[in-house]
C-alpha cells in the first residue's frame, strides 16, 4: 500500500481527543469517542491491506501476524514492564501481575466487562479488541471476499453487531457494552466498507461529519441515562462520522490540514502516547491543577513515544524489511 499521511493525521485527531478526555478537560467530555475514530481507521487500514495481498495472490497470514507483533508488542511490552516495576510504589493494593498479565494477552476487554479490575494499565482493553480483529481477520476477509457481495455482508454484520450492542447496554450492563471485542468491532467493519466501496465525501458531507465528531467530544454523558447513551448512539453517530472522515482522508493524501508535517508527526506517534499517557494521568488529575496534570501527561507521553518511535519501532522495521527481502518466504 501507498502511504498516505493523511491517515496519521486521522490518528492524531483521535489520540488528541482521548487525552484530552482522560485529563478532563473541560469541552473535551466525550473525547472517548477517538477511540471509534481508532476502529474506523484500524478497519480500513487492515481490510486495504489484506485486500491487495488477495489480488496478488493470497494473504500471508503467518507473515501477517509476525508484522503486527513487531509493530505493536514492544512497546506494549515496555509499558507493562514500566507498570510491574512501578506498582509496587504507585499501585501498592493492585494485583499487578495479573493486571500484566491480561495486557499483555490482549484480554483486558473482557476482563473489564465482567470484572471490577485495576483500571491503571485497564486502556489496553482497546488493544485487545483490536488485536482479536488482527487474528480472525486474515482468516474471515478471503472467504468475504469470494463471495458475490462482499460489501452486502459486511454492512449486515455492521447493524447486527450494532443491534447486539444496543441489547446488552439496555439489558446488561454498560461496561459489557463498552469493553468488549463483539459489541465494539462494529466500527472496525465499518472501516472494512470504507475500504471496500472507497465512499466518494462530497464537502457538505465532510463537514456534517466534521461539525458531528466535535459536538460529540464536546458533549457530556446525560446526566440520567449516561451510560446507554455513551455505548449506543454516541458510538454510532461517532463511528459513522470517523467512516466519512477516513473516506475523505483515503481520497485526498494531500489534504492541507491532514497531511500536515505536525498532524502526521503525532500520528505515527499516537500508539505511544495512547500507551504512556494513561497511567501518568491517572497520577496527576484528581491531585493536581489541570495545567500540570496535562502540560506533565502530553510532555511524559510524547517523549516515551518518540523514544518508543525512534529506537525501537522503526530499528525493529528495518530489520524486517531488511531480513525478510533476503528471505521473502520467511514469517
Amino acid at each position: 500500500m501507498q502511504y498516505n499521511p493523511a491517515l496519521d493525521g486521522v490518528r492524531a485527531l483521535s489520540i488528541l481527543a482521548v487525552v484530552l478526555f482522560h485529563g478532563k478537560v473541560p469541552g473535551a467530555a466525550g473525547g472517548f469517542v477517538g477511540l471509534d475514530m481508532f476502529f474506523v481507521l484500524s478497519g480500513y487500514l487492515i481490510t486495504s491491506l489484506l485486500a491487495a495481498e488477495y489480488r496478488n495472490g493470497a494473504i500471508d497470514i503467518g507473515r501477517f501476524y509476525a508484522r503486527r507483533a513487531l509493530r505493536l508488542y514492544p512497546t506494549l511490552l515496555l509499558v507493562v514492564a514500566a507498570y510491574l516495576g512501578l506498582a509496587p510504589v504507585l499501585w501498592p493494593a493492585e494485583d499487578r501481575w495479573l493486571s500484566a498479565a491480561l495486557a499483555a494477552l490482549y484480554v483486558y476487554d473482557y476482563a473489564l466487562a465482567f470484572s471490577h479490575m485495576a483500571y491503571t494499565i485497564g486502556h489496553t482493553w482497546s488493544l485487545g479488541v483490536e488485536e482479536k480483529f488482527y487474528l480472525l481477520w486474515p482468516l474471515v476477509l478471503p472467504l468475504l471476499l469470494r463471495t458475490r457481495h462482499p460489501v452486502g455482508w459486511l454492512v449486515s454484520a455492521f447493524f447486527a453487531v450494532t443491534a447486539w450492542r444496543y441489547f446488552v447496554a439496555v439489558n446488561w450492563t454498560w461496561p459489557q457494552a463498552y469493553f468488549s471485542f463483539d459489541t465494539r468491532m462494529s466500527g472496525i467493519l465499518l472501516g472494512a466498507i470504507a475500504a471496500r466501496t472507497r465512499f466518494k465525501v462530497s464537502r457538505p458531507t465532510l463537514a456534517i461529519a466534521c461539525v458531528a465528531l466535535l459536538f460529540l467530544v464536546a458533549m457530556p454523558s446525560l446526566p440520567t441515562s449516561h451510560q446507554i447513551e455513551a455505548v449506543t448512539l454516541r458510538i454510532t453517530l461517532a463511528e459513522l462520522s470517523a467512516f466519512v472522515l477516513v473516506c475523505h482522508a483515503a481520497e485526498h493524501a494531500g489534504s492541507a490540514f491532514l497531511s500536515s508535517r505536525p498532524m502526521v508527526y503525532v500520528g505515527r506517534l499516537s500508539y505511544g502516547i495512547y500507551l504512556w499517557h494513561f497511567p501518568m494521568v491517572l497520577l496527576l488529575r484528581d491531585t493536581q491543577p489541570l495545567w500540570v496534570t496535562l502540560s506533565a501527561t502530553l510532555a511524559f507521553s510524547f517523549t516515551m513515544a518518540a523514544i518508543c518511535l525512534h529506537l525501537v519501532d522503526t530499528p525493529l522495521r528495518r530489520w524486517r524489511q531488511n531480513t525478510w527481502a533476503r528471505a521473502p518466504g520467511a514469517a
